[in-house]
């Protein structure tokens, strides 16, 4: 693991961020990948499932330019503990309620925790990232991404089927305390003001519209490459509401053990992909890699939909694994280039935003696509968009480069 390797960044205040986001990261892919199994037993439809996931990232979309504004001017750390706090409670609000108006108000809510801690912590990041080493941090920033949705899904596989999900709730909740305990220990203050006076100058309607406005400052590649953030967190989402339920007895009738593995095999690759990838963006061309990218995760899912191996239902996972590994360090290091002369925090509020609205339209689209097709074609034609994604890439790039 490059975390570890990495001479620059051990005991680096970098290393210590990326180390609370691993934890985060686990405990937070262990307890998505047991959202849909949950409310599958509670009689919902895919489309319903993939309705009550979207609400979390539709809270998001509220709040994450004021909350990027935010991150620039009240206390990262403070929001970021503030955020920790809230997911836990929020999440056991999730498993307490059976009806869908309490069930839709509790992802709501988890969905506002979720960001009140994300935004500050990825300005956290952009600000102590190298701009000569950026595509390789993103890389090493990503490979955590991986190892965390890696471990989630396989620690829960296990969790889920011996414990069920009060041994899930307890392992997320735990889990967040230790990521609590680390950052209050070693994370500094980046600003000492009152975190309640700076929430309620954010959180304006004005300031909503003033941060949407910035969007400008990326010009119209800036706002075709969020658009690439918008598809990728789209399919993440589509991944984490179908998977744990093409694992069940309406598709592959596999053990939830075996289940959790699936849903790894799609991160595993990101792992040793993730920081080379980097590195490659960095020498090579980030368009390059994030078109590379592109090909391989659209052609591996489209032979994934069409298989009925389980070997190769695997594999082919595991090959869309390094097609994404490989686009996202690219894509991320191209946005921050854009972005690094603005104000780190109003632009990752803007990028948290567009990743948001992928965020919750995969689930609804994907829900849609699954009660009318099927789940195997759900991911036939999310592999052929992606495709026709890179192709659009090309052209686009072409017309680009004629400008200049």
């Amino acid at each position: 693991m490059h975390l570890i390797k990495h001479r620059k960044l051990v005991g680096s205040k970098l290393s210590v961020l990326l180390l609370i986001t691993l934890i985060w990261l686990i405990a937070d892919n262990l307890l998505e990948f047991v959202f849909p199994t949950y409310l599958e037993g509670l009689g919902k439809s895919y489309f319903e499932i993939g309705l009550l996931l979207s609400l979390a990232s539709i809270s998001g979309l509220l709040i994450d330019l004021p909350m990027g504004a935010l991150s620039d001017k009240a206390s990262r750390k403070k929001l970021m503990i503030s955020g920790l706090v809230l997911s836990v409670v929020f999440s056991i609000f999730i498993f307490s309620f059976n009806g869908n108006f309490f069930l839709a108000l509790a992802f709501l809510f988890w969905g506002f925790a979720y960001q009140i801690w994300k935004v500050p912590r990825d300005a956290q990041f952009a600000a102590l990232t190298d701009k000569i080493q950026r595509g390789e941090e993103c890389g090493i920033d990503n490979e955590v991404k991986w190892i965390g949705q890696t471990i989630g899904p396989l620690i829960g596989g296990f969790v889920f089927l011996y414990f069920g999900f009060s041994g899930i709730i307890g392992f997320y909740s735990l889990s967040l305390v230790f990521a609590i305990i680390i950052l209050f220990l070693f994370i500094k203050e980046t600003n000492h003001s009152p975190l309640g006076r700076d929430v309620c100058l954010s959180m304006t309607l004005s300031s909503l519209i003033s941060e949407l406005r910035a969007t400008k400052a990326l010009g119209r590649v800036g706002i075709l490459l969020l658009c690439f953030s918008l598809l990728f967190t789209a399919w993440e989402q589509i991944l984490f509401t179908l998977i744990p339920l093409f694992y069940g007895p309406n598709a592959l009738n596999i053990s939830p053990k075996l289940g959790g593995m699936l849903l790894a095999f799609f991160s595993l690759p990101g792992i040793f992909v993730s920081y080379h990838a980097g590195k490659m963006a960095d020498k090579v061309g980030k368009k390059n890699i994030l078109f590379f990218g592109l090909v391989v995760m659209g052609a591996s899912l489209v032979l994934f939909s069409l298989s009925h191996n389980l070997y190769l239902i695997f594999f082919f996972a595991l090959i869309a694994s390094v097609g994404w590994a490989s686009s996202l360090p690219a894509l991320n290091g191209l946005i921050i280039d854009l972005s690094y002369n603005q104000r780190k925090g109003k632009i990752v509020g803007i990028w948290a935003f567009f990743m948001d609205a992928g965020y919750v339209i995969g689930p609804i689209v994907g829900g849609l696509i699954a009660d009318m097709a099927g789940l195997r074609n759900t991911f036939l034609i999310t592999g052929l968009f992606f495709v026709l994604a890179s192709v659009f890439l090309v052209f686009t790039d072409v017309r680009l480069n004629r400008k200049k």
